[in-house]
């Protein structure tokens, strides 16, 4: 099976986040194309090539150096532990001349400090972890600094907080260029919540494993199984029994969202998965996701993933015929 998908540089440099390293590269650096027909190709990409010592004394070999970065499709800048510091200028060049040619950036937690050393996060929104916002935005106060988002994705400059909400992030970007179902199963192989989206709070005030008899998890089962339905608060709140206060509490507790960002959420993914396998029109998928007009579909879509449904249609069914096996 191919490795003919985007090219990634996972860029490591001393100090760097090891965690953050490590778990992405779970994601971009393992051969799934045995699965998913073809995958990412991934190099790791030093200052300059060799052993780099990251933070917690772990050391990784770079086989490759900036000059391989550069021509990537997507570069990931894991956490930097020197906030107050400069990167070296090599790697804030690379970064902002891959940006110009139209690479992707993403960072984990505090490599946003580094996209920010570069000039990439002014008029953007951003986020990195919660406690290293207000030292972002004090040292960036051009950027929109969002202390509570999982990750942010604006205008190719990506930025997610810390641990676990990089590899939501990450199956974000997976979502967009291989689709919803190899996002599904990729989360689902490496045990991760399917879809946790960029706006869902930092915060989530209980675990995500509803109490016994919970009637939650049905009735998000059956609001599945009917997205082209119009509801109401209420209306759903009485399926449970319970008042749209009481509802709106319980939904924020279990999912970390509110029920429209849930809603929303699903249609969102419905979608995905219809223009992947499906020659249904971009109106007919508005209709029955429940998401209402084409216009309504357009907008959502440009706002989640980037692109309009007919580019991401166009762009998936390309991508998977590329990486079909020779008969």
């Amino acid at each position: 099976m191919p490795l003919d998908g985007p090219g990634v540089a996972l860029l490591a440099y001393t100090g760097a986040g090891s965690f953050d390293y490590v778990t992405v590269n779970e994601i971009f650096g393992v051969d799934y194309s045995g699965r998913f027909g073809s995958w990412y190709r991934t190099r790791t990409c030093g200052v300059a090539p060799g052993p780099v010592e990251l933070d917690g004394g772990v050391t990784v070999q770079a086989p490759y150096g900036l000059d391989e970065a550069e021509r990537a499709d997507l570069l990931i800048v894991p956490g930097w532990t020197k906030e107050h510091e400069v990167p070296p200028q090599a790697l804030l060049t690379t970064l902002h001349r891959a940006y110009r040619r139209g690479a992707r950036i993403m960072s984990i937690c505090t490599g946003a400090f580094v996209l920010g050393y570069a000039g990439l996060l002014d008029q953007r929104r951003a986020t990195t972890h919660w406690a290293m916002a207000p030292l972002l935005a004090s040292l960036f106060p051009s950027a929109t600094v969002d202390p509570r988002a999982l990750f942010v994705d604006d205008r190719r400059i990506l930025t997610a907080a810390r641990m676990s909400a990089g590899m939501d992030l990450a199956l974000h970007v997976v979502r967009g260029d291989f689709g919803a179902d190899a996002a599904a199963t990729l989360a689902q192989r490496l045990v991760l919540a399917g879809y946790r989206s960029g706006g869902q709070s930092q915060f989530v005030d209980s675990p995500l494993s509803p109490d016994p008899g919970d009637p939650l998890p049905d009735l998000l089962d059956w609001m599945r199984r009917h997205l082209d339905q119009r509801w109401s608060l209420r209306g759903l709140g009485a399926q449970v029994h319970m008042s749209p206060r009481t509802l709106t509490r319980r939904f924020q507790r279990l999912t970390g969202m509110s029920p429209h960002q849930w809603l929303m959420r699903e249609r969102i993914l419905a979608a995905q998965r219809m223009l992947e396998a499906s020659d249904e029109s971009v109106e007919q998928i508005a209709a029955r996701t429940g998401i209402g007009s084409a216009g309504n579909l357009r907008y959502s879509f440009r706002r989640e993933l980037g692109v309009p449904p007919q580019v991401y249609r166009t762009t998936f069914r390309s991508r998977r015929t590329a990486g079909r096996p020779d008969d």
